[in-house]
């Protein structure tokens, strides 16, 4: 089977890990885990998480049970949430009933033993239907990124051979906002052109532009309404 993506699964159970490695693995998903340590903090996992090539992130709920971490599944979903808010990732545990009441997205639980019954292995409806979800929301994702990685580069491309309107040039800029804000850990490969000292200077130009232009808009409306 050809591997298309790889999936982190924060499980403190490795044969938990290496039995959804097998079972992804047909269905083209390379699965990774990571390593937890006694007492260890949510900053120094997700440390690991955010520094893996991943294309989406599972989470088991009860990380706690071993007494390994203090903390659950929920608390780190808050955190992907907080710093990588479109980034795709699922509860992804046996323990639903646990979990429904503290995960604030409930959509986004998934229970192990439904999606992988014992008895129809890979031809079970419910297994078919997760392997879509998770496809579906990795593919979403990559799609949203690439968009707006392209708008900037063909504005770039445009700014560097006629030069770009004011509509534009804030394009440019809330474009460039969007994308960053999409993830607070690492910057994400955007053009390489548009943080070069030529492009900052023209990125603040264009700002100082669209202020001018909002306020020569204002005084405009603001002298017809006087007449």
């Amino acid at each position: 089977m050809e591997i298309n993506y790889k999936i982190g699964f924060l499980d403190e159970d490795i044969n938990q890990v290496k039995l959804y490695r097998r079972k992804l693995r047909n269905f083209g998903f390379d699965v990774i885990g990571y390593e937890f340590t006694k007492g260890m903090s949510l900053e120094e996992l997700m440390n690991q998480v955010y520094n893996s090539d991943i294309d989406l992130l599972m989470i088991d709920f009860r990380l706690n049970e071993s007494n390994i971490v203090p903390f659950n599944g929920d608390e780190v979903e808050r955190h992907v949430y907080e710093n990588k808010p479109l980034f795709p990732h699922i509860i992804f545990t046996n323990k639903v009933d646990q979990a429904e009441p503290d995960v604030d997205d409930i959509k986004i639980i998934f229970d192990k033993e439904i999606v992988f019954p014992d008895d129809n292995g890979d031809d079970n409806p419910k297994t078919k239907h997760f392997i879509n979800v998770l496809t579906k929301s990795i593919e979403q994702y990559q799609r949203h990124i690439e968009k707006r990685k392209q708008i900037i580069s063909e504005l770039i491309g445009k700014e560097t051979k006629v030069g770009l309107s004011i509509e534009e040039k804030n394009m440019l800029l809330a474009t460039q906002r969007e994308l960053l804000s999409l993830d607070k850990m690492t910057i994400l490969d955007v053009p390489e052109t548009l943080i070069s000292i030529d492009n900052l200077d023209k990125i603040s130009q264009a700002r100082k532009d669209a202020e001018s232009f909002i306020k020569s808009l204002l005084e405009k409306n603001g002298g017809d309404s006087k007449e």
